[in-house]
């Protein structure tokens, strides 16, 4: 027979102590969640299930307008149920129901809110004319659980119907989505990235909704919620802006907004020129879905009038709202300009999240282009070995016995300007670039260049001039641009001349055909002076530096409205044993590199505070300066590479050499070969005899003597450069400390 603990046996429950501690609470701890969804404008009872659900003392979400009550506990603590009451104009989602209590929170359960019943829980078909058959409205919910997956989904739908269509992605999916309308014959009608679309039927038929990946990735935890119906969606404003300080009627364009045609917007005088103020229409059915906005502009504004109407005239500065209804539309608009003060016409449109590839230019009053320069061709060439895009910067070559360092090179209708010339047969010429995009001079506009496509060089003359015949055509450039470089995307820019006081035309137009929205174009173009401006950047922002090493730093400048001065730069707030020279970017440049050095017995104290570059330049007799803030470096131990030059400091006479030796200590064993960069060289100024691999040390080598040369049109200048070491495998950098390269005029060298 089992005998009882005796009443004064050792528990710890038969204490008089451990009677007197306070038992902590619990927190709930919840396992599922039944059901996990639930159509908007309902009360659902959803269960919990988990461990010590009997702490719960209150049930919490983070829906709009969501309302949650438990229902008393009648069972163990490991069910609990509650009443979630969701308002008919909450916006579809997943959110989040939490149970609380006295000894704290459950994990955060999912929970979707649907607009509509859920119809089909399977993934549609992968094939737009044999799309899953559903019947609108619906929710549909399913997953790209594999690359390349596309999912589509066929309905019927009446004349006129206003179709609203939104995605919601399920927690832990990555999907960026894409979702396209197609009618029965598979024509694309409308086309979303930012999860909604809006499209009103004009006939009746079959469409289809399909959904992709951005990047046709896939994953099976890629799960989606799609609701197509009546839901509104707002899909264009016009116009896209108004002036700081001002309030104007804003038309909206959508499906589904119970009559709304414009919403009142009031930009405050205060407001930040460039930022965006939301657009909100409120219908029964919740706020309209989809993001578009209207910028805050800084001049006067002009929007276009109803046809028929006169458009003033314009006068700088000046912003001209209007709107293309057609693909082949153009708009023209009128602008005063006096000869001698340039101006900087740009149009606002991809930037502002409109899907427009704009073309801009500009015309004399008669209607007539106006010219910009005469381009003399005095050289050909060919483009060879294979095509090239609108972007990179290098462009292999046939020829180049004729060509120099900053010729000019006219190719097919853009105007490229040489910035180095291949060092061997198998090498690209490279041409000048900003931010990774070619640079189109006179504003002409990069495209594809094909094999064997004639290239030209030439000189650039006025408008007009006239040549005896060399053989070689004659090139006219007219003030037209299509993309405007780098910063612009397809947004136009043209900086204009005005050959004399009087009244011009802008004329705006589309260069696409495919995918115009039913909505039309809209669009800015802002005529204003120049304001010649810069901003810089470095990187790394916080650097680990070898002990007893450097790390090249690299500065990049952002110049606008023409602004091509020197940049002088210098890194404050350097820590004990570190140092880093004085430097600039050269006039007509866009980056430079130093090296950060540290000192063996480099420390980064405790509170010190961050890196700061601090550049300065000269703007219309103005010191302008712009700070950058990093982050705190650090020192680290040496690596497998120490890296020194012989000569601190080497002197270079324009069109002449001078060499440089670098050496390397090899540590922990390393025995691989070395490719070594010099970072921070002047335009003009080069490395010879580079070969096919670039400069190496090889593997039974620690030393290695460069030749640099320096085109006879350099000027003179102290500038700092760095010489880099890179493990090969590890792609880290050792840098030696910064040399000073001298550039002397001839006859000044040794003195």
């Amino acid at each position: 027979m089992r005998s009882s603990p005796s009443p004064c046996g050792p528990t710890a429950s038969s204490s008089p102590w451990a009677q007197l501690l306070p038992i902590k609470p619990k927190p709930p701890q919840t396992a599922r969640l039944t059901p996990a969804s639930a159509t908007r404008g309902q009360t659902v009872r959803v269960t919990f299930e988990g461990k010590d659900l009997d702490q719960a003392a209150e049930l919490t979400t983070n829906a709009p307008g969501v309302t949650a009550k438990l229902i008393p506990r009648k069972g163990p603590g490991n069910r609990l149920e509650a009443d979630v009451t969701i308002p008919a104009n909450t916006p579809a989602g997943v959110y989040q129901l939490t149970l609380k209590g006295p000894g704290g929170s459950s994990a955060p359960q999912p929970f979707a809110i649907d607009l509509f019943a859920v119809t089909l829980e399977q993934e549609g078909n992968n094939s737009p004319t044999a799309g899953q058959p559903v019947s609108v409205p619906a929710t549909l919910v399913g997953s790209l659980d594999r690359a390349g997956d596309l999912d589509y989904y066929r309905f019927q739908a009446a004349a006129g119907q206003e179709l609203g269509v939104q995605l919601v992605n399920l927690p832990g999916s990555k999907l960026e989505a894409v979702l396209v309308l197609t009618d029965s014959a598979g024509r694309v009608l409308a086309e979303s990235s930012d999860g909604v679309l809006g499209y009103r039927c004009e006939q009746p038929g079959v469409y289809t909704v399909g959904i992709r990946d951005r990047d046709y990735r896939g994953e099976g935890a890629w799960q989606y919620r799609l609701h197509i119906g009546d839901i509104p969606i707002l899909t264009a404003v016009y116009p896209l802006g108004l002036q700081r300080g001002t309030e104007a009627d804003i038309q909206v364009v959508g499906v589904n907004l119970n009559g709304v045609k414009s919403v009142r917007i009031k930009a405050p005088a205060d407001a930040v020129i460039g930022s965006k103020l939301p657009v909100t229409v409120s219908t029964p059915k919740g706020s309209a879905l989809g993001t578009p906005s209207v910028v805050v502009g800084e001049f006067p504004e002009v929007t276009a009038q109803a046809p028929g109407l006169q458009t003033p005239v314009l006068t700088a500065p000046a912003t001209a709202n209007g709107r293309l209804l057609r693909p082949d539309a153009t708009d023209t608009w009128k602008f005063t300009a006096k000869k001698g003060e340039r101006l900087i016409l740009e149009v606002h449109a991809r930037r502002l999240g409109v899907p427009m590839d704009s073309s801009l230019e500009i015309l004399d009053a008669k209607g007539q282009p106006v010219a910009r320069a005469t381009l003399r061709c005095v050289a050909k060439t060919y483009v060879t070995f294979r095509d090239h895009d609108n972007v990179g910067a290098n462009i292999r070559i046939e020829a180049w016995s004729e060509l120099a360092v900053n010729d000019y090179v006219y190719v097919g209708n853009e105007l490229l300007r040489i910035k180095a010339l291949p060092t061997h047969p198998d090498a690209d010429c490279i041409f000048f670039s900003e931010r990774g995009q070619r640079v189109g001079y006179l504003d002409t506009t990069p495209t594809h260049q094909p094999q064997g496509q004639p290239m030209y060089k030439v000189e650039i003359h006025p408008p007009g001039a006239t040549f005896p015949p060399n053989g070689f055509p004659v090139f006219t450039i007219f003030y037209r641009n299509d993309d405007g470089g780098p910063g612009y995307g397809k947004d136009s820019r043209i900086l204009f001349d005005p050959p004399a006081d009087g009244e011009y035309q802008l004329r705006i137009g589309h260069t696409q055909a495919q995918g115009f929205p039913p909505a039309g174009l809209p669009y800015r173009v802002t005529i204003r002076p120049p304001r010649p401006s810069y901003t810089v950047s470095f990187t790394p922002t916080a650097p680990a530096v070898w002990r007893g090493g450097a790390l090249p730093i690299t500065v990049n400048a952002d110049r606008t409205d023409g602004f091509d001065g020197e940049i002088h730069l210098r890194l404050e707030n350097l820590p004990p044993g570190f140092s880093a020279p004085a430097t600039s970017i050269p006039a007509g440049e866009n980056s430079t590199a130093f090296a950060l050095f540290a000192e063996p017995t480099a420390a980064v104290p405790a509170k010190h505070p961050p890196l700061k570059l601090i550049a300065r330049a000269t703007i219309g007799g103005q010191e302008v300066v712009r700070a950058v803030t990093g982050g705190l470096p650090k020192v680290v131990d040496p690596g497998e590479i120490v890296t020194t030059t012989a000569q601190s400091e080497i002197t270079l006479v324009p069109g002449g050499e001078t060499r440089l030796t670098v050496m390397i200590e090899r540590r922990n064993g390393f025995t691989g070969r070395v490719p070594i960069e010099v970072k921070g060289l002047p335009h003009g100024v080069r490395v010879l005899d580079i070969g096919l691999n670039g400069i190496l040390i090889t593997e039974r080598e620690t030393t290695r003597t460069m030749v640099l040369y320096a085109e006879p049109w350099v000027p003179p200048m102290d500038h700092p450069i760095v010489v880099v070491a890179k493990r090969e495998g590890k792609n880290t950098e050792h840098a030696a400390r910064s040399v000073l390269l001298k550039i002397v005029p001839p006859g000044a060298a040794g003195k």
